[in-house]
């Protein structure tokens, strides 16, 4: 084999994508550009062989939320391949998002050489800065360029990202400068793949995972807080662990409230099971309703806070132990600054209580007075609710996140959209989404990437119902351009309120209506059919919950993208939530 600069990016190209698959990588995405053409022509020899999924994106923003969602949905790590310049910058609002969320990506970007940099070449900047404040790690390969880096360099880099993806999961960016040329010929590829596959395809490589060790004089320090003969309540919030790790949170979770026989207060996104003992429903409204009267001495936190402003309140004036156990998440998670916070995960929580409380089988305990509490209050609401709901077909916001969870089946995930949607189903859902797999993407709290997400998750989960309103939808409209994208079995539940419905709530009382409309609500008159055909994707427009179900049904049948819109009537929807909570809270 010669040893020309085109050979060795190829190889090392090869090597690099084929340690990564090693350790997980079976999804790739591939953003057009011509610096990093030995990736990509590498990348497509492995796709020949089997060994990794490509799909491209010609916008390298919704390329690194669509990889998101894949990592979200299936607890592997994901990666994405751009070009250098203004192409990185693009990948930021992804990664932010991921590092908040705690998932895994990998984030390869072509870069110059070192003898490029500042002094004026094309497309040549300091991108190794620029998602350097949200990624776990940053790190590159020789600086002279991908053909001057050793095997052994190249190993130690993919076992760097192993371990610190194992130990804190979130986005790791490894920049790697590329000499010319870029392109390889036949003869010269044809020459590298026969080294590739004899000397380095299936070579065994050793990567160490990362066992994580509790501290126990932490939770020592911590547990000594808690009675578990006296009451409390177990609160659930957003899970950020993998879905691969779900099981055993939930039996951790189940194990936890055997001993306690305390309530469950859980989020919509939370990943609790819907058998688990002590669920309360409605405990968003029970907890307005009742938030000077709910008298306990202790909180066990799983994971970071609903976005509930109600719950906020709730702890903000709690005077009791409060103690936040995380998943792999080592940053503070208590922006009330009221609670003991432990690192190490629940099952490791559970195992060291178990072992130092010597309980077994008979120590479980019967719900506690304030469970049945509780849970009876919640009930009382789901009837309300209930009666309400059924009296009336007309669509609105806080009927659907009541009623969809019913109508869409119970083996089918969902996805919520930042804003309205995910505040609704915490009010109003009635644990409907604790039967089935439920995302949401809060670690940054906006509307970034929320069609990318989705398409993403559908790769890997399906059908998925996306349940979205029109700004967020519309701000990710790119993500139709990912390759294949049309062909998911992605089901959208477009909520058009004419714009940010949620600011109607907030700020309606001190704007006129023309202040409101261009400052916050910032409605768009777009021509939603034109607009599916466009993309190529079926529309369907429903006006009441009958013809919802049937939409449902339909989208599920064809398997492909599927816009489905129900228009809301924003004053309407003010009017009809308000009085219903003033009967629930006053009744």
């Amino acid at each position: 084999m010669t040893s020309s600069i085109e050979c060795k990016n190829f190889l090392r190209s090869l090597q690099l994508l084929n340690l990564f698959i090693k350790i997980g990588v079976q999804n790739l995405i591939l953003c057009p550009g011509s610096r990093s053409a030995p990736l990509a022509i590498a990348a497509g020899e492995l796709n020949k062989l089997g060994l990794v999924n490509i799909f491209n994106s010609i916008d390298e923003r919704s390329a690194g939320f669509h990889s998101l969602g894949i990592s979200a949905a299936s607890g592997n790590l994901s990666l994405v391949i751009t070009t250098s310049g203004t192409a990185v910058s693009n990948l930021l609002p992804a990664a932010v998002e991921a590092d908040r969320s705690c998932k895994g990506i990998i984030f390869l970007t072509a870069d110059r050489p070192l003898r490029l940099k500042d002094c004026g070449a094309n497309q040549t900047v300091n991108q190794e800065d620029f998602l350097s404040s949200v990624c776990r790690r940053v790190l590159s390969t020789n600086l002279n360029g991908l053909h001057e880096t050793q095997e052994n360099e190249i190993l130690n880099l993919v076992r760097i990202t192993e371990k610190q993806i194992s130990n804190f999961p979130g986005p790791i960016h490894l920049n790697i400068p590329i000499d010319k040329p870029l392109d390889i010929s036949f003869l010269n590829k044809k020459s590298v793949l026969e080294v590739f596959e004899r000397i380095y395809l299936k070579k065994k490589y050793v990567f160490q995972k990362v066992e994580i060790k509790s501290d126990k004089n932490k939770f020592l320090e911590i547990s000594k807080n808690l009675n578990l003969d006296e009451s409390g309540i177990i609160l659930v919030g957003p899970y950020q662990g993998s879905v691969n790790d779900l099981s055993s949170f939930n039996k951790s979770l189940e194990k936890l409230q055997e001993i306690t026989g305390w309530p469950v207060f859980a989020d919509p996104v939370s990943g609790v099971y819907s058998d688990l003992k002590g669920l309360v429903v409605n405990w968003e409204l029970v907890l307005r309703k009742h938030k000077n009267r709910i008298k306990c001495k202790q909180l066990l936190r799983l994971g970071p806070m609903s976005s509930s402003i109600d719950l906020e309140k709730f702890l903000t004036k709690f005077e009791g132990i409060q103690i936040l156990i995380k998943e792999k998440n080592y940053r503070k998670l208590d922006p009330i600054k009221k609670s003991f916070e432990y690192d190490f995960g629940l099952l490791n929580f559970i195992s060291l209580l178990l072992e130092e409380l010597s309980i077994n089988e008979k120590n479980k305990k019967s719900l506690t007075a304030l469970a049945l509490d509780l849970i009876k209050e919640g009930e009382q609401i789901k009837e309300i609710l209930e009666e309400k709901i059924s009296n009336d077909n007309q669509i609105t916001e806080y009927k659907l996140a009541n009623l969809v969870p019913k109508l869409w089946p119970a083996e089918n995930p969902i996805m919520l959209s930042a804003s309205s949607p995910i505040r609704d189903w915490l009010t109003f859902s009635e644990n409907g989404t604790l039967t089935r797999n439920c995302f949401s993407f809060r670690g940054a709290s906006g509307i970034d990437g929320t069609l990318s997400l989705a398409l993403g998750i559908s790769r890997i989960k399906n059908p998925l119902l996306l349940v979205t309103g029109d700004l967020a939808f519309v701000h990710d409209i790119n993500g139709w351009l990912i390759e294949n994208s049309v062909d998911m079995n992605l089901t959208i539940l477009l909520i058009d309120n004419d714009g940010g419905n949620i600011f109607n709530h907030i700020y309606k009382k001190n704007l006129k209506e023309d202040e409101l409309k261009k400052l916050f609500l910032m409605p768009k008159k777009i021509n939603w059919p034109k607009l599916s055909e466009s993309y190529q994707v079926n529309f369907k427009s429903v006006a009441d919950f009958k013809k919802l179900r049937e939409a449902f049904d339909w989208s599920i049948s064809i398997q492909k993208s599927v816009i489905i819109k129900v228009d809301i009537d924003p004053e309407n929807e003010i009017c009809e939530k308000n009085a219903l909570l003033e009967k629930i809270i006053g009744s």
